[in-house]
């Protein structure tokens, strides 16, 4: 019997999330590295990848929708 660490359906790879996200896979990789995405690296050395969980788009978006309704807040308070 073969236990599964990571579903395969809970992942995504780099140009998958940038897809769902409508932005450059190149923008997701800078946000893996600068720590501002949390991801799995899978493999050592140029072979490597990265692997984003699906629930990464959710805690985006919350956080998106933290900043924007603060701005909101900001703003009629002025």
């Amino acid at each position: 019997m073969h236990n599964k660490v990571m579903p395969d359906d809970d992942y995504l790879s780099v140009k998958e999330f940038a897809a769902k996200l409508h932005v450059h896979y190149n923008t997701v990789l800078r946000a893996i590295k600068s720590g501002k995405l949390n991801a799995l690296r899978i493999g050592a050395g140029k072979k490597s990848a990265y692997r984003i969980s699906v629930y990464e788009i959710n805690r985006i978006a919350l956080y998106d929708l933290e900043h924007l309704v603060s701005k909101i807040i900001e703003e009629k308070i002025k």
